[in-house]
């Protein structure tokens, strides 16, 4: 399940709107009834709400208080966990393309990183995703995921993230490769409407 599934799933009519914000974490588990428990497993994405006061520090990370950031917006501004846990950034799916790159030595480098799982390793391409080091382990979710790299036959390293603060991470972790300034693309995330509030009984206007 995607990030898009998990949001297609929930009735956010339910939620209150200026009481919380919309937070969706990423689990890496074993697929039910594989031989081998780790490989190949699959990606699902959860939906979750954390409360939040007005006067409390905004849970996306502006500084601000909740009141006076993300509460009065009348749209959602859903969040995800930072790479070790550190807090939570807005989500901005994001990705990196590096081309014509040394493979053999990516290949080798991003093998030897312990904060890397590698789930796919065939002829046409190698796949990691980023556990951070320790993995956090949350059963029966399974294994917290902050990110993904791709080796492409081709020669290319496609990275992605869901927010900037993991795409910092991921090309810190590949800087001592020195691969050169890679094409990022800022993918458009769909507007969440909140739902509209009720007004008091007392407040409605009569019409005659």
């Amino acid at each position: 399940m995607d990030i898009f599934d998990a949001l297609a799933g929930h009735d956010l009519r339910s939620l209150d709107p200026s009481g919380g914000v919309l937070v969706i974490t990423t689990y890496w588990r074993p697929r039910s009834g594989d031989p081998n428990p780790e490989q190949p497993g699959e990606k699902h994405s959860i939906l979750s709400y954390l409360p939040t006061d007005a006067d409390e520090l905004c849970p996306c990370g502006s500084g601000n208080s909740f009141g006076a950031c993300c509460q009065p917006l009348p749209y959602w501004r859903p969040i995800c966990p930072n790479p070790d846990i550190q807090g939570y950034s807005l989500m901005h799916p994001q990705s990196a393309r590096f081309t014509t790159i040394p493979a053999n030595v990516v290949y080798a480098f991003l093998q030897d990183d312990e904060r890397l799982y590698c789930v796919e390793d065939t002829s046409q391409r190698a796949f990691w995703t980023y556990w951070g080091d320790p993995a956090f382990d949350t059963p029966p979710y399974g294994t917290l995921c902050f990110g993904d790299l791709e080796l492409q036959e081709d020669n290319t390293l496609f990275v992605s993230g869901l927010s900037d603060a993991r795409m910092e991470v991921l090309l810190d972790l590949l800087s001592p490769l020195k691969l050169g300034t890679p094409k990022i693309q800022r993918d458009a995330f769909p507007r969440l409407e909140k739902p509209g509030r009720k007004r008091p009984k007392g407040n409605r206007r009569r019409t005659r």
